[in-house]
C-alpha cells in the first residue's frame, strides 16, 4: 500500500506571509528535503494528490531491512541480530552475538573498557559464588546474561530498570540464552521498586549486587537498599563510572570509590581504571566493631 499526502489550499496573502518560514525537515532516513507549501488552485483545476514518496515523509524499506527497525533503533536491532545469529539456549553464543553486534555498532569504540569490565565481573562471580544478586541496569541484559550463567541453579538474580523497553528486549535476549529461570527483570526505580527487591530475594541479604544504572544515584540507592537489609554484612558491590559510547558523563554525580574509601562500611577489594577519572571499583561490606 502507499500512502498519500493531500495538499490544500491556502489564501495567497496567508503564503505570502509564511513563504520566509520554509524550512528544511528531517525525514526518517536522514535526508533532508523542502517542504514547499501547495499552491491554490486554479479555476476548474483537480485537486492533485502527491505521493508521500516523493514528498520525503515516509521510508522506503529495502528487502533486507524490517519497517521495526526504524521505530525502535539499535536496541530492537539487537534482539533481531541475536535471535537470527546465536545458537537458541546458548548464553556464550548469545553473548558473542551481543560482542559481535555492539564491536560493529560502535566501530570498536570502547572495547578495551568493555573487555575490563566483563573480565571483572566474570572473575567476581567466579570468586565471590554469589547465590542472591541484584543487578541495577538491566539495560539489554548483557551484564544479567554473565551474572546469571555464574550463579547456581536454585540461584537467582534480581535486574531493575527504568526503561519498560529495556527490560521487555532483555528478558527476551536473557529466555533465549535459556536463563530466564534464574533471572527477574522489573521495570522502575529502586526508590519505587524497594519492597518489590525485598520480596523477590526473598527478604535475604544479596550476595553481590551491580551498580550499572546512573552513576549518580549509585549511593543514593545502596544507601536505600542497606536501610532495607538487602545490602549488608558480607556484600560484595561491583559500581562502574565508566562512560562507555552512546553514553553522557553525569555532572554532579557523588564518585563511587571516593564514597567506598572513605566510608566505614566498605572495604575496597579491587579498582581499575578505564578513564582518566573513571574505573571500576569491587568493595565488600563488612562489619563494624
Amino acid at each position: 500500500l502507499k500512502s498519500y499526502a493531500i495538499c490544500r489550499s491556502r489564501p495567497p496573502a496567508l503564503m505570502a506571509s509564511r513563504a520566509p518560514m520554509i524550512r528544511r525537515l528531517s525525514c526518517l532516513a536522514g535526508r533532508r528535503q523542502k517542504l514547499a507549501f501547495c499552491q491554490p488552485l486554479a479555476a476548474g483545476q483537480v485537486r492533485g494528490l502527491v505521493d508521500a514518496e516523493t514528498a520525503g515523509q515516509v521510508v522506503k524499506v529495502g528487502k533486507q531491512q524490517h519497517w521495526a527497525a526504524f521505530m525502535y533503533g539499535r536496541e530492537r536491532q539487537l534482539l533481531a541480530h541475536v535471535v537470527s545469529t546465536a545458537e537458541e539456549g546458548s548464553s556464550d553464543s548469545v553473548l558473542d552475538a551481543m560482542d559481535s553486534f555492539w564491536a560493529h555498532h560502535f566501530g570498536m569504540k570502547g572495547t578495551a573498557s568493555w573487555t575490563v569490565r566483563k573480565d571483572i565481573l566474570d572473575q567476581t562471580m567466579k570468586d565471590k559464588a554469589p547465590r542472591l544478586c541484584l543487578e541495577l541496569g538491566t539495560y539489554c541484559g548483557y551484564s544479567a546474561l554473565r551474572i546469571a550463567r555464574g550463579i547456581p541453579a536454585d540461584g537467582r538474580l534480581v535486574s531493575l530498570d527504568v526503561d519498560p523497553l529495556f527490560g521487555a528486549i532483555a528478558t527476551k535476549i536473557i529466555e533465549y540464552a535459556g536463563l530466564s529461570s534464574k533471572v527477574k527483570i522489573i521495570s522502575g526505580s529502586v526508590e519505587t521498586k524497594l519492597e518489590r527487591i525485598v520480596d523477590l530475594l526473598g527478604g535475604k541479604r544479596a550476595d553481590f549486587v551491580l551498580c550499572d544504572h546512573s552513576k549518580d544515584r549509585f549511593v543514593p540507592d545502596l544507601e536505600l537498599l542497606a536501610s532495607k537489609g538487602v545490602v549488608g554484612q558480607g556484600t560484595v558491590v561491583m559500581g562502574d563510572t565508566t562512560v562507555y559510547p552512546g553514553e553522557e558523563l553525569e555532572e554532579g554525580a557523588k564518585d563511587f570509590l571516593s564514597y567506598c574509601v572513605t566510608s566505614q562500611k566498605f572495604r575496597v577489594q579491587q579498582h581499575v581504571g578505564t578513564e582518566p577519572s573513571h574505573g571500576i571499583t569491587v568493595s565488600e561490606w563488612h562489619h563494624i566493631v
